[in-house]
């Protein structure tokens, strides 16, 4: 497959809890992709910053999207395993993930990624990072 991003865009379409926080697919190529999220008032927990499980959200679906481009078209990946560093409260309006692939073989796919918050100006700022081992599985494509 030569263009990921526009076969997994097609697929997220039916992801509805990906649509419903907002989640975009900026990038992805073999082995690696990249999400962005605009945060918003209902992503925040009581203090103010970014909840956790949207972080943690992030790490999955990123190591999940980039876990997608090492395994054949029309089969499926699921989470098996996912680990979550938290490194720093997230404070920006905008987050990064990224997620890559380490190791792909016939049944697993070994990831890791980080989350960043975008602050002014550009700089990243790491919120979390993560690994992930994603399943391949024959569960037929919607």
């Amino acid at each position: 497959m030569t263009n990921f991003k526009e076969y997994l865009q097609e697929r997220l379409k039916n992801n509805h809890f990906i649509n419903h926080i907002g989640l975009v697919l900026d990038e992805v190529v073999k082995g690696e992709a990249i999400l962005s999220l605009d945060v918003k008032e209902h992503h925040l927990q009581q203090n103010g910053f970014t909840h956790g499980g949207v972080t943690a959200t992030l790490c999955d679906v990123a190591t999940g999207i980039a876990a997608y481009t090492a395994v054949a078209e029309g089969k499926n990946v699921v989470t098996v395993d996912l680990k979550i560093s938290y490194i720093n409260p997230s404070v920006a309006r905008k987050v990064i993930a990224v997620g890559r692939v380490v190791k792909s073989g016939n049944f697993l796919v070994f990831c890791e990624g980080e989350v960043f918050d975008l602050l002014d100006g550009g700089t990243k700022k790491m919120v979390a990072t993560c690994t992930s081992i994603m399943a391949t599985v024959d569960i037929p494509v919607q």
